[in-house]
Parts: C-alpha cells; structure tokens; sequence
C-alpha cells in the first residue's frame, strides 16, 4: 500500500499486491544395468544415456565408478556440455535402489553443490550379501529423482483507489444549491433535513420520490420522508455526502479507523439501493482495503449482491492472485456451482515479471 501527500492532504492512494511462484523441473531417470557382476569385473566406469535436467535443455550423464581398493560403487553427475565440471543447476536429488521388494537403499533429499563429490555410494559387499533381493535377474536398478530450478516469476495486482483531481472534479457538481426548500427523513425516529435539490442531484431514487410526492398532493402534504431499511448512522452518512460531497472522503484518510469496514459495506448497500452511483464507486475502492485470502468469497457475494462492478472485479483478480490457497475452502466451493464465476476468475489479468534473484551456491 502506498500513499501521497501534499501538506498532509492525501493526494493519491495506490494498493499493491505481489505474488512470487517458485518453478522446479522435476526430472526422474531409472539407470537398469544388466549383467552387473560382469560389468563390474570387467569396467571401472561406466557412463550412463544423456538426461536433460537443466532448464536451458543442455544434458548431463551420471557416471558409475567401481572403487575395487575399497569395494563401493560411486555416482557422479556430469555435465555433457563443453564444460565437463560445469556446476549442475539441480536444488536437490535423492536416489534409491529398486529391489525385488520395493525401494532399497534410500538416500534422504541432498542438495548438489559441487560436480566432484559422489551422489551416491553403494558398498559392493552390500549388494553381494543381499543379491537375491537387491539385484533381481543380475540387474542393477538404480531410481534418481532430481529437482531443478526453473523460473521464479511475480504476478501483481495494483489499483488507484484515490486520485485528488477526480475528488475536485465531482465536488464542483454540487457547489451551489441557491436558495431552496427543505426536505426532511425521518430513520429510526431521528430526523435528518437536506435542500430538495442536493437529494433529487444525488440520488435517481429520491428525485423520482419528491417528483412522486409533488404531483400527489396527499402525499405533498406529509412533510417527512420515512426511510426503514437503512440505519440511522448509515442514513446519516448519506446526507452529509449529499451536503458535502467529499467529507466522506475526507474523513476516511484522516480517520481510517471510524470507517470500519461494516459501516462501509452498509453504506454501499445504501448507496445501491438509493442509485448514487458517485457514493457507490467510493464505497467500493476503499472496501478493497480490507479483502484477506479469508474474506475474498464474502466481498465476491457483497459485489454481486449490490452490483458494484469494481469491486467485483477487484475481487476477482485478488482470487485469481492468490488461487491456491482459496480453491478448496468451502466458500469458494460453493461459489463456484455457478461455472461462469470461475471463468471470470480465470479472464482476469494480472502483470507478470520475471522475479530477480542471486543464486546461492553454498559454503
């Protein structure tokens, strides 16, 4: 999150988020020697087919060395480009033998940090002991496993939630009322007045209402407007965006915490149900502040629910953003019956970069 200032006005508002995914290459190679004791009396290494382990397709081999003074097999990778002792780019490897049984000899995960040391060493008595399990038919199956580095990439979503000359520019639209009549509310039996013309500019639905009113003369007649499905507190924000058309705004930078995000979502509900459109696109922008991995599906019904276009597709992204640790909760489960969400999820675009980074080779 970044902001703005010019003697602490807050100009411009910016919510950011990043994503780093780590991509590895998962390369498995099964090395079956057959005739193995006749190899082994017979070579003192023997160099296994290429394996493509790199991500830039260059190939490597692995080499079988027989130690007769001290009676081990020994593994070593290589690599088969114009450099032999060029370092593999392999995070990390483990490697077992495969017996009669199943899996024998098993190596924990290692991390291969320098060509000249052995992946792998196998006591050649060991073999001769255990013949009938670890080498069946007089073949030796050796099973590698190894993990390499590919990419790390950023995925990130940004949005300007504020921009001062877009406040400037909606406030000049109700500057000036002139002289004009009063229209009063009467909300959980608390009275609220405000000029005609303020409401009837502000809001489709009010103008429609005292338009109503002027042409029924016994509607004309009852001075107060009764508002039942919306809060005191929430009403009360209404009027004072009506008669100030940034103080909402305002009080928001200066007093984030008063804005709580429920008097927020409330005041959205409001500003849909009225259709004022300009209190609407406010209540969403600053809405986003409070999207987590936990809530996403609740905003996503919160936008639908209200038909706030942005915030949806705020939400959207955000869940695109941040998939796999929001697909399997039961939320999104049963959000996603209906497919064609899904599909806006996966249509949403979000800016990729390669990430940078210095490798670590080790000590």
């Amino acid at each position: 999150m970044s902001t703005q200032h010019k003697n602490q006005t807050l100009m411009q508002h910016n919510i950011h988020h990043c994503r780093t995914t780590y991509f590895t290459k998962k390369t498995n190679f099964v090395w079956s020697i057959e005739n193995f004791w006749n190899i082994c009396n017979y070579m003192d290494t023997l160099t296994s087919s290429d394996i493509e382990i790199m991500k830039n397709k260059e190939k490597s081999r692995i080499d079988m060395c027989i130690n007769r003074e001290r009676c081990k097999l020994y593994f070593y990778i290589r690599s088969n480009g114009p450099n032999p002792i060029e370092q593999i780019n392999t995070l990390r490897y483990n490697i077992y033998i495969q017996g009669i049984n199943g899996a024998v000899l098993c190596t924990n995960w290692k991390k291969l940090y320098f060509n000249n040391n052995p992946l792998y060493e196998v006591c050649i008595q060991t073999l001769r002991l255990n013949e009938m399990e670890y080498l069946p038919n007089k073949t030796l199956s050796v099973y590698f496993t190894f993990e390499s580095f590919e990419n790390a990439l950023h995925e990130t979503m940004y949005e300007n939630i504020k921009k001062r000359s877009e406040e400037l520019a909606t406030r000049k639209k109700f500057a000036d009322h002139g002289p004009d009549s009063l229209v009063t509310f009467l909300v959980d039996g608390k009275r609220l007045s405000v000029y005609k013309s303020l409401v009837c500019a502000a809001s489709p639905v009010f103008d429609k209402i005292l338009k109503k009113r002027n042409d029924n003369a016994e509607e004309k007649a009852h001075e107060e407007i009764e508002i039942t499905d919306v809060k005191y507190n929430i009403f009360k924000l209404i009027i004072l965006h009506m008669q100030y058309n940034n103080y909402i705004e305002k009080d928001f930078a200066e007093n984030h915490t008063i804005f709580h995000k429920n008097i927020l979502i409330d005041l959205l509900a409001a500003a849909h149900r009225f259709e004022m459109n300009n209190l609407k696109l406010m209540c969403e922008k600053h809405s986003i502040e409070y999207i987590t991995i936990e809530n996403a599906v609740t905003y996503l019904d919160i936008a639908i629910t209200n038909n706030a276009v942005y915030l949806a597709t705020y939400v959207k992204r955000f869940i695109k953003l941040y998939f796999n640790e929001i697909q399997y909760t039961t939320e999104f489960l049963e959000k996603i019956k209906h497919s064609e969400i899904l599909f806006d999820i996966y249509e949403q675009d979000l800016l990729e970069e390669n990430a940078l980074y210095t490798k670590y080779n080790g000590e």
